[in-house]
């Protein structure tokens, strides 16, 4: 708990195929021109990633829940015997082997238990990503209606408030970025949009739904492979009184190089 206000925890997993490491490692040595020198692996080898999920949590402003019954007054709301929640998921992903493989696309399925109900989301389609990717923004910004844009970051910020939650999110092995919530701003995280993939969101139901994820269109100068790939999703979520929202999480991934080809790679999540 960062404090009384927001809720962050963040999980390691790795996504891995069905080439095993030690066939990857004999494959590399056996088709990649060897310099002579002993190689040393910065980690398995072969089609893998580490990818660190981070969630964030944070009471949902009435006005917001106000404004979605305003819009879908369909919606079956109780707000006498449940609660509400606004949920950042932060991922950030790195392939195991960058000189060998690279990243071409992949899906990320997010599933709440029955008695929790997505109300909202965002984004959902690839253009507000697009636009942030454009402005080359060296932050994201959250506004407590999910909706995106490019910031600053925090570095060229007055010194933040008293009223602002200060927060660090999990980005690589013992790295981690910066983010900060005011309940009438929202969210600001310093997220370089030179790490961001594109991606869109699609429910699937009330409790489940599934994000696509993709390099950008067009690509960026440096290849998407090694360095940290990146992608922020946003959900309004409304939960019985006192439950948490716990998710399940899944990853699948399609990488491409010229010893495996196109190999599939996934992981999952428990309880997070």
């Amino acid at each position: 708990m960062a404090d009384d206000n927001v809720s962050v925890e963040s999980v390691e997993i790795t996504l891995l195929s069905d080439i095993g490491v030690s066939s990857a490692t004999m494959m590399k040595d056996a088709y990649l021109p060897s310099s002579g020198e002993p190689y040393l692996e910065e980690g398995p080898a072969g089609p893998n990633a580490l990818v660190y999920v981070t969630k964030i949590s944070n009471r949902t402003p009435d006005e917001e829940i106000e404004d979605i019954l305003r819009k879908d007054p369909d919606t079956a709301v109780n707000t006498v015997t449940h609660d509400f929640y606004t949920v950042i998921l932060i991922i950030s992903m790195q392939l195991g082997d960058p000189t060998t493989t690279r990243f071409i696309n992949g899906t990320i399925n997010v599933e709440f238990p029955q008695e929790i109900q997505i109300l909202d989301y965002s984004p959902k389609d690839k253009s507000s990503i697009t636009t942030i990717i454009e402005n080359c923004g060296g932050a994201i910004s959250i506004s407590p209606g999910l909706v995106f844009l490019a910031s600053a970051s925090r570095s060229t910020k007055n010194p933040s408030d008293r009223k602002e939650n200060r927060f660090g999110i999990l980005v690589g092995s013992g790295e981690t970025i910066t983010g900060t919530y005011n309940k009438k701003t929202g969210y600001s995280l310093d997220i370089a949009a030179f790490f961001l993939l594109e991606y869109q969101g699609m429910l699937k139901n009330k409790h489940d739904m599934i994000w696509e994820i993709y390099p950008p269109m067009p690509p960026h100068d440096r290849e998407i492979n090694g360095e940290k790939m990146m992608a922020v999703f946003s959900l309004i979520v409304q939960t019985p009184k006192r439950f948490p929202p716990e998710i399940n999480a899944s990853i699948e991934c399609r990488v491409k190089g010229n010893l495996w080809g196109v190999i599939p790679i996934k992981g999952s999540i428990g309880i997070l």
